[in-house]
C-alpha cells in the first residue's frame, strides 16, 4: 500500500448504514488529509448553523498520506463542529489510531446519526461493523480501552461525554486525549467508542529515496535540542524551569504571574525524583510521554501541572497527578477544566484546597454546571470577566501578555484559545526555528499567517505538533513526493496550509462569528500597579495588529476573505 489511494467510509448511525467509497484524488491534492481533508468534509456535510449535538453534526477521523511512514506520523485528527466554541474544531491527537488507520486503508471515517442504543464502530481490515455496547456505557476511559484493546487502537468516551459535558473529549488508548468538547458530540450520538485495527503493510512509493529522507529526518529531530535534550529527555515538563525563569506562567486564573514551586513541577525535578520509563507513540523517536514504573500512571503533560499546580496554587504533586487521571479517565480536557476551578476560586474568593479538586472534577465529570465551560458557566452568573477564553475555549498556561506573537495566535485562531494552531512559543520563548522578540507585536502579523499555514500543513500529514521545530514545508514536500508520489511543491504546500485556513474562516463567519471574537479576555489588556512597561497588552497596539494581520491574509477590516483571495486559493463560497 503507497500513498494516499484510500478509502472515505460513511457511518450513519441512525440507519446502520455503511457507505464505502474510493476518495477523491483531487481532496487530497488539495487539502492533504488529517485536518484539511475533515474540515473540507465537514464544511460539506454540515452547514455552519447546525447544532453540535444533532445527530446530522459529524464526527470525522481522519489519517494522513504519510501517517504510519514518517516518524512522528502515526496519530489521527478528530473534526466536528465543536458544541463548546461553536466553531470548527480539528484536534490532532497522538497515538497509533491514525496508524491503524491507514493501515485498513482509511483516509476519512465519518460518523453522522444517532444510535438507538450506546454503540462502538469496529473496524477489522476490510470488515466494518457498527456493534452494541450496552456493556461499555456507563465505563470510563480506562476500563473501555481495557475491554475493547484486543480489537486494535481504542478511541473513547468516558461518563463526561455520555452527559454531554462540553469540555469532555475522546481519549485514545488511555493516553491522548484533546479538547473542543468533542467527546460530547460522540455521546450526544451514543457512540462510545472506535475501535480500529488494519492489516495492510504500509510502504513509501520509492523506498530508497524515502528511507534517506527519513534518516535526515532523523538527523534533523537529533539536532534539535528542544526535542533531543528537552522533550526527548523530560517530556513537556522540560519547559517549566524557562517558563518560570521568563516569568511567562499565569497563576491564579491570569491575575498574577510567577510560582514558588516551579522547581518542584520541573522535569528535571521530576525525573529526580520518581522512577520513569518512556511512553511512545508508534515509531516516534521523542517518546515525550513519561509513565511512572511504581503506579503505571502516566505523568502529567505540562498542560495539567499548570492547570491543577500553578494556575491553582496549589504545590501538592501528587493531587495533580490524580487530577490528571480523573481528566484522563472522565474523558475530560485538562485545560479547560482547571481553568473552570481557576475562575471558580476567584468567584468564590477562596483557594481550592488539593483534596477537593479530586470532587470537584467528578463532578465535573458526571455533569454538573461548570462542565459547560467558564463561557457559559460565568456569564450565567453576570461574570463572564472570569473566563479566561477565546471564542469559548480557555486558553492555556503561557501567559500571552509577554508572548505577544501568541497572544495574537490565540485571538485569531479558528478553534478559540488553542495554542497549537500556532506555536508561537516556538520563535518567542525556545528561539525554534528562528528567535524573535517576544514582547513585539508589530511586524508578528505577517509571520504569524507562515506559522499558522505551515501548522494546518502538519495537521494534515498528521505530523506530531512538536515536528514543527525540526521540520519545514521543503521536507514535508520532498517526503510526499517519495513517500505518496504525491508531487506538491513547497510554495504549493503552503498555499494549501493557506486554502485550509480560509475554509475554517470562512465556516465560522458563516456560523455567527465576527471581527469581535477575534481578541482576548479583557483583563489581560489591563495595566495593573504589578504589570508595569511589557507585562500587559496595550489595546490600541493589539487592534493595529490585528488590522495587519487582516491584510496578510487577504482579508477585509472587518477579516472576511477578499472576493480575489477566495479566487486565488479556488476556494467557492
Amino acid at each position: 500500500m503507497t500513498g494516499w489511494k484510500g478509502k472515505t467510509i460513511y457511518i450513519d448511525l441512525s440507519s446502520g448504514l455503511i457507505t464505502v467509497k474510493s476518495t477523491d484524488e483531487e481532496l487530497i491534492r488539495r487539502y492533504i488529509g488529517g485536518r484539511g481533508l475533515g474540515v473540507k468534509l465537514l464544511s460539506e456535510l454540515a452547514k455552519p448553523d447546525i447544532d453540535p449535538l444533532s445527530p446530522e453534526n459529524p464526527l470525522v477521523f481522519t489519517s494522513g498520506p504519510l501517517t504510519g511512514l514518517v516518524p512522528m506520523s502515526s496519530g489521527a485528527v478528530i473534526t466536528s463542529k465543536s458544541p463548546l466554541t461553536g466553531t470548527v474544531f480539528s484536534w490532532n491527537a497522538g497515538g497509533g489510531f491514525g496508524r491503524e488507520l491507514r493501515k485498513a486503508e482509511i483516509d476519512a471515517l465519518v460518523i453522522i446519526g444517532k444510535a438507538g442504543s450506546p454503540s462502538f464502530v469496529e473496524i477489522r481490515g476490510e470488515e466494518i461493523k457498527i456493534a452494541h455496547a450496552g456493556s461499555l456505557w456507563g465505563k470510563n476511559t480506562e476500563a473501555c480501552t481495557d475491554a475493547l484493546k484486543d480489537k486494535g487502537s481504542v478511541a473513547c468516551i468516558g461518563r463526561a461525554g455520555e452527559k454531554e459535558v462540553l469540555v469532555s473529549s475522546f481519549v485514545i488508548d488511555s493516553i491522548h486525549s484533546g479538547r473542543g468538547g468533542l467527546g460530547a458530540v460522540a455521546g450526544s450520538k451514543l457512540l462510545k467508542a472506535v475501535a480500529v485495527k488494519g492489516k495492510k503493510e504500509l510502504l513509501p512509493a520509492s523506498p530508497e529515496s524515502f528511507e534517506n529522507l527519513k534518516t535526515k529526518t532523523l538527523k534533523l529531530f537529533e539536532a534539535n535540542p528542544v526535542l533531543s535534550k528537552g522533550l526527548a529527555k523530560y517530556g513537556t515538563p522540560a519547559f517549566v524551569k524557562l517558563l518560570d525563569y521568563m516569568d511567562l506562567i499565569p497563576c491564579r486564573n491570569f491575575s498574577v504571574r510567577g510560582t514558588p514551586f516551579a522547581d518542584m513541577f520541573s522535569g528535571e525535578y521530576i525525573k529526580s525524583s520518581l522512577e520513569l520509563e518512556k511512553e511512545s507513540c508508534p515509531a516516534c523517536p521523542l517518546g515525550c510521554k513519561r509513565r511512572i514504573r511504581k503506579t503505571g500512571q502516566i505523568l502529567p503533560d505540562y498542560d495539567s501541572l499548570w492547570a491543577f499546580g500553578f494556575n491553582l496554587e496549589n504545590p501538592d504533586f501528587n493531587s495533580v497527578l490524580l487530577a490528571d487521571r480523573i481528566c484522563k479517565d472522565y474523558g475530560l480536557d485538562p485545560i479547560s477544566a482547571g481553568s473552570v476551578l481557576g475562575a471558580l476560586a476567584e468567584f468564590k474568593s477562596e483557594k481550592i484546597e488539593a483534596k477537593r479538586i479530586e470532587t470537584l472534577l467528578e463532578e465535573i465529570g458526571e455533569g454538573n454546571e461548570p462542565g459547560k465551560g467558564a463561557r457559559r458557566y460565568f456569564s450565567a452568573r453576570e461574570r463572564e470577566d472570569l473566563s479566561m477564553d477565546v471564542k469559548g475555549l480557555e486558553i492555556a498556561g503561557f501567559d500571552p501578555r509577554r508572548i505577544k506573537g501568541q497572544a495574537l495566535a490565540y485571538a485569531t485562531s479558528c478553534h478559540g484559545g488553542d495554542y497549537l494552531t500556532a506555536f508561537m512559543i516556538g520563535p518567542e520563548v525556545l528561539g525554534k526555528p528562528l528567535l524573535l522578540d517576544r514582547f513585539a507585536l508589530k511586524g508578528k502579523a505577517g509571520i504569524l499567517q507562515v506559522f499558522e499555514n505551515l501548522t494546518a500543513v502538519l495537521d494534515s500529514l498528521v505530523l506530531c505538533p512538536f515536528s514543527v521545530f525540526a521540520i519545514n514545508e521543503e521536507l514535508c514536500s520532498a517526503l510526499l513526493h517519495s513517500g505518496a508520489e504525491i508531487e506538491i511543491s513547497p510554495a504549493k504546500l503552503l498555499k494549501t496550509g493557506e486554502r485550509i485556513w480560509n475554509l475554517e474562516r470562512i465556516y465560522n463567519l458563516k456560523a455567527g462569528f465576527t471581527r469581535k471574537d477575534d481578541t482576548l479576555p479583557e483583563r489581560l489588556f489591563e495595566a495593573g500597579s504589578a504589570e508595569k512597561g511589557n507585562g500587559f497588552l496595550r489595546r490600541q497596539e493589539f487592534e493595529a495588529a490585528l488590522e495587519e494581520y487582516y491584510h496578510y491574509r487577504g482579508w477585509d477590516k472587518e477579516g472576511v476573505p477578499l472576493r480575489e483571495k477566495l479566487g486565488e486559493l479556488e476556494i467557492g463560497c
